[in-house]
């Protein structure tokens, strides 16, 4: 019995052992796998190597990390990207932006299920934001699910009716169902032509002009700047008032003619003075 107790602490220790190196050698191993990869000189990679950096400065910035994501997205690195993506998300619950992106991504890797789920949690966060609509509706539309992609296609275009256009949204011109969405937003859009207002963005600076077909940057949609204030104390100088009108002169008088010096005599002579009245000749 000793013997066997004294083999079972011997086996154990080796195998404690073994799993002390394993995870020695794991944590030797954690450079990120896209690292290795990267080219000197390259552009691309030399924007992944500055944005890194970035992101180890401010580790909880999400928009860093969503930045950083779509870097390593279009250097093919989906892994990386996604744990940034993912990140992200957890850094700040209203962040739709990366959820929008990571559907993109999944959609580019042939993973629709994964990408239906990203881009309705970037619309759960953001319902307002055409493109996830638009995306969301394109998959449906390709899964056969055509009444729920002309619901989530209608959406899209009642916020932007721009995407409509293919110069904006070159997507468009792929989908079959637009008649049908044409018809979904009719009366919507009779009633938004009587009213003469155009409901189509609350927030029109911030996603006019976003493209649809790539990744988005933090930048791309950030809030304009607000307006300098006014100062108060600063008074503007007092405006000039205009010159007196011009009296016209009366039959026989003249006026110096503008720019002349003042007491410059008139260039037409005055009229003479009238004759004296004649006194009547006293009677002797």
């Amino acid at each position: 019995m000793k013997r066997i107790a004294l083999s079972v602490v011997i086996v154990a220790a080796v195998v404690a052992g073994g799993c002390g190196l394993i995870h020695a050698k794991r944590e030797k191993s954690a450079e990120p796998f896209y690292r290795k990869y990267l080219v000197a000189g390259n552009t691309l990679d030399d924007q992944i190597r500055e944005q890194e950096r970035r992101v180890e400065a401010q580790p909880e910035s999400a928009d860093l990390r969503n930045d950083f994501a779509n870097l390593l997205a279009e250097r093919r690195f989906v892994e990386d990207a996604q744990r940034q993506y993912e990140a992200a998300l957890e850094l700040d619950r209203s962040h739709f932006l990366a959820a929008y992106n990571l559907g993109l991504l999944w959609e580019a890797a042939g993973k629709p299920n994964r990408a239906i789920s990203a881009y309705r949690k970037s619309i759960s966060r953001k319902p307002g934001f055409p493109a996830s609509h638009f995306h969301l509706g394109r998959l449906y539309e390709q899964r056969g699910w055509d009444g729920l992609a002309v619901k989530e296609y209608a959406k899209a275009l009642r916020i932007d009716p721009r995407m409509r256009d293919p110069r904006i949204n070159p997507l468009i011109v792929d989908t079959r169902l637009l008649d049908r969405v044409s018809l979904e937003n009719y009366p919507r859009d009779i009633a938004s032509a009587a009213m003469a207002v155009d409901r189509a963005w609350a927030d029109e600076a911030r996603f006019r002009d976003v493209p649809v077909d790539r990744p988005l940057s933090s930048s791309e949609i950030e809030d304009a700047a607000a307006p300098e204030p006014i100062d108060a104390t600063v008074t503007a100088p007092p405006a000039q008032s205009a010159p007196p009108a011009r009296i016209p002169p009366r039959p026989g008088q003249t006026r110096p003619q503008s720019g002349l010096p003042p007491g410059t005599p008139p260039l037409v002579p005055a009229a003479a003075p009238p004759p004296p009245t004649p006194q009547p000749t006293p009677v002797p």
